[in-house]
């Protein structure tokens, strides 16, 4: 019985490594896909999904950034890795045509 159940936690630990490992080659590769003048639908596209969020200029999104999104900056769209618990995200600042002004990598260690 306590072979099982350590087999299963590795497996899950496992699991979630591969997850976690996996979901950052993916968001990687769609990251340095963009390029700055790109369209918004562009970069949703390349991420495959919504963003994780959408932060409007003046009102920061804390978990990762110490600034806010502002000057040309219209909106700052967030992408996570949420199996990294909050360790990993990736943004992409867009002008107020909705084109990419700015990209960034944000990791914690």
């Amino acid at each position: 019985m306590l072979t099982v159940a350590l087999l299963v936690l590795a497996a899950a630990v496992v699991g979630s490594i591969g997850a976690c490992s996996y979901k950052s080659h993916v968001r990687n590769s769609a990251f340095d896909a963009v390029q700055v003048g790109d369209t918004e639908a562009s970069v949703v596209a390349r991420f495959g999904t919504q963003p994780s969020v959408r932060e409007k200029p003046g009102a920061l999104f804390s978990r990762y950034a110490s600034q806010p999104c502002g000057g040309e900056c219209a909106e700052r769209l967030w992408f996570e890795n949420r199996f990294s618990l909050d360790t990993e995200a990736w943004s992409v600042e867009l002008d107020k045509s909705s084109r990419v002004i700015k990209k960034s990598r944000w990791v914690s260690p």
